[in-house]
């Protein structure tokens, strides 16, 4: 779990709200990203509790390293919405949580067609 110092104590933040904060930022990018598809999420979850929707949250001393594996519409430029992805979750979990956010790891897992 990070933790962070106060000025009167710490701050604790569990891996699950770090997790939630990516899941609903990844939100504002719908059409052209979902997270990973449901049943795969369920498998995975399984095998790791710090892994929720596809999105998986390493504690490290003082930085927080983030896996992300998303659905992408067909027909989308992958490099180019990968990398706008990744600074604004990196962007979105600093100013959230003030803390560092080392790298931002993101996975093509799937391709998806308009619904």
């Amino acid at each position: 779990m990070p933790i962070q110092l106060l000025e009167d104590g710490h701050l604790h933040i569990k891996e699950k709200v770090i997790i939630d904060l990516i899941y609903f930022s990844l939100q504002k990018h719908y059409p052209y990203i979902k997270p990973y598809s449901e049943w795969k999420k369920r498998v995975r979850n399984s095998l790791n509790p710090n892994e929720k929707y596809g999105i998986l949250v390493e504690v490290k001393k003082e930085t927080l390293e983030l896996d992300v594996s998303l659905s992408i519409l067909y027909g989308t430029d992958i490099r180019y919405l990968s990398n706008k992805v990744q600074h604004f979750i990196k962007n979105e979990i600093e100013k959230c949580t003030g803390f560092v956010v080392e790298r931002v790891g993101i996975k093509i897992e799937d391709v998806h067609f308009d619904d």
